[in-house]
């Protein structure tokens, strides 16, 4: 080995951290680019890019947040990237779930769940990755903050704002669906 190059990481740590950080990765990346396969070809990157470069994590926040910014920032470089603006997604809604659910304990059903999921789909990213982030990750307002590079207040006002679009959205929806608006008010809040 060359005196320059720096070690990769052990295989067994690789594969601990693949388990553990992988599922809730692929929804993150998800939630941005919109299309499965792309989201886990950045998600395998992303490990690749931590295999690599794990030894310059200088755990001034968690492994987890780190590995975060790394995903976040690769699917925004995707999302800038010309071979992006060649493709036409078609949205494939998908299910979040709090990370500490389990399939029969789901908070609610499936179809709230979906209608949940498209409604955040329609919110700009700034606000769809905070509240990502905040409510399906459980990152604090500080790992937020950190993962995006940006500062606690202005994760507070994303998050703020961001909830108030959700909920006009949601309202919308759910009138259009023909719900009873008194229900999903009881849901959001």
């Amino acid at each position: 080995m060359n005196v320059n190059e720096k070690p990769f990481v052990d295989e067994n740590y690789l594969r601990e951290i693949m388990n553990k950080y992988g599922t809730p990765l692929l929804k993150l990346v998800y939630s941005y680019v919109k299309n499965w396969t792309t989201a886990e070809d950045i998600v395998q990157e992303t490990f690749i890019t931590f295999a690599q470069k794990h030894y310059q994590f200088k755990g001034k926040s968690s492994l987890k947040t780190w590995l975060y910014q790394i995903a976040i920032n690769k699917s925004k470089d995707f999302l800038k990237s010309p071979k992006n603006k060649l493709s036409h997604f078609s949205f494939n809604p998908f299910v979040l779930t709090s990370k500490g659910e389990e399939d029969e304990n789901k908070l609610i059903d499936d179809d709230e769940s979906r209608l949940i999921s498209e409604c955040l789909f329609k919110l700009t990213i700034k606000y769809r990755e905070v509240l990502t982030l905040f409510y399906y990750e459980e990152l604090s307002i500080k790992e937020i903050s950190n993962v995006l590079c940006i500062s606690e207040g202005n994760v507070k006002t994303r998050l703020s704002r961001g909830r108030e679009k959700f909920k006009h959205v949601y309202l919308k929806e759910v009138k259009t669906d023909g719900r009873k608006i008194k229900q999903a008010k009881n849901i959001i809040g």
